[in-house]
């Protein structure tokens, strides 16, 4: 997720009130997602903190609520979270000063070093491949440098080539992989192919082929390294703007035949609305498509305030389209919180029991950052070398920088700017002790 220009069909979404038991600033049965198969035990409770090894490298400490210094995955585990995701560019470096290009350089040795503090601290790791060199989403799914030429048919070969090796890679290094992401906020576009690019927006245009191909390396390593029943890695198809496009989305993967596993959004709730019609967008999902569900990111605002000097995704009550809570500490608790029971309401409901896997927190870690550091370390979304990658497709540079910057999602994190636990990371302890199953 990075500063994103949402696109929103014009679809219209007749939601089921009956589907929805209303709660007193809920809207859905708490109780009933609390017993039963609602927050179950293995609940995923996950935060994306790919951005850290770059705060690390830079000197950044992280201390627990008291002011007491701890490891970040320490201080993370403490507070209920079970799982980590992270997001894996194929090659975010300039070519001529190889210099990085931000949002935390994440290159596949990244996500080993991560992921192998994620497997000591008990956690799996959520792989998320971007097919991409630097951010993808839905403003932007430019192909890799090494891939810019390809034909569809290239892409989608060295879709599954990357992923099969980057796998064999984490799998030989010890880390505990459960799931892995065939792409990051696709929307119909993925490696320089489909919507964005040539206005072919239903996976027919390549996408779909190279979501295939993502899943046939996801089951050859499967395969190879023994991985069966709970132990097998997931394959994960991720949209966004949920209740909007999502269940679209769902039907064009079905009518493609691809071969996945969880259907995965992005839920942010000042972007996206309330968790009430994310819920039954979700449930709807699970039991037309027979498939798992999962809020892959999301996040909320705990201030307004800027930490750096680089103007923040959101920064007024302007930049959100939807406002149901507020923007405090507690109101960034109790929104995240909501939006987690979203996903467990798909568990209490009958024919899609299970199907609701959790969710992932998008950079709590993510704190203010200044520009010297962002061009050495790469802790803030774009460096200045950034804008060579576009300049690649684009005659100018509109959505990276030829400028260091910080951190536009400071305001989002769950740690202030000095990197000391704010209360809201405690909503992973509150859905822990929610669980059915306490783990």
């Amino acid at each position: 997720m990075n500063k994103k220009i949402w696109r929103r069909l014009a679809v219209t979404l007749t939601l089921a009130v009956s589907l929805i038991i209303a709660l007193p600033e809920a809207g859905y049965d708490v109780k009933a997602a609390q017993t039963g198969t609602g927050i179950t035990k293995d609940f995923i409770r996950g935060v994306d903190i790919s951005s850290i090894i770059a705060f690390e490298q830079m000197g950044q400490k992280f201390y627990y609520s008291n002011g007491i210094q701890g490891d970040i995955f320490d201080i993370l585990k403490k507070a209920g979270v079970n799982y980590i995701r992270v997001r894996v560019w194929n090659d975010p470096y300039d070519t001529q000063t190889q210099k990085g290009y931000g949002g935390g350089n994440n290159d596949i040795s990244k996500a080993v070093a991560i992921g192998q503090r994620a497997k000591a601290h008990g956690m799996k790791l959520l792989v998320d491949f971007h097919y991409s060199d630097f951010w993808a989403d839905p403003a932007k799914q430019y192909a890799p440098k090494a891939w810019k030429n390809y034909t569809p048919a290239q892409k989608a070969n060295a879709v599954y080539d990357f992923t099969y090796n980057s796998l064999s890679t984490l799998l030989t290094s010890g880390v505990e992989v459960g799931m892995v992401q065939i792409g990051n906020e696709t929307m119909g576009t993925m490696a320089g192919m489909g919507g964005l690019y040539d206005g072919v927006w239903n996976l027919t245009s390549g996408v779909g082929a190279a979501m295939q191909k993502g899943c046939e390396a996801v089951n050859a390593a499967n395969s190879r390294y023994g991985l069966k029943g709970e132990k097998a890695i997931l394959k994960v198809l991720h949209f966004t703007d949920p209740n909007t496009t999502a269940s679209w989305y769902a039907e064009q993967a079905a009518a493609r035949g691809i071969d996945y596993d969880v259907f995965a959004v992005s839920a942010y709730p000042f972007w996206h609305g309330s968790p009430d019609d994310l819920a039954v967008t979700l449930k709807n999902i699970a039991k037309t498509y027979n498939k798992k569900v999962m809020v892959a990111e999301t996040a909320y605002p705990y201030t307004f305030a800027n930490a750096d000097s680089t103007k923040n995704n959101v920064g007024s009550q302007r930049d959100m389209s939807y406002s149901g809570y507020d923007v405090s500490i507690a109101g960034q608790k109790k929104a995240i919180y909501d939006v987690f029971l979203a996903v467990a309401f798909v568990n209490t409901q009958a024919g899609t029991e299970g199907r609701g896997l959790g969710g992932f927190y998008w950079e709590p870690a993510w704190i203010g950052t200044d520009t010297v550091s962002s061009g050495l370390y790469g802790t803030g979304f774009a460096t200045s070398v950034s804008g060579n990658y576009e300049l690649l497709f684009h005659n100018s540079v509109i959505e990276y920088s030829t400028e260091d910057k910080g951190s536009s999602w400071d305001n989002m994190a769950m740690f202030d700017s000095d990197g000391k636990a704010l209360d809201s990371l405690q909503v992973f302890n509150l859905l822990k002790n929610a669980s059915s199953n306490n783990s």
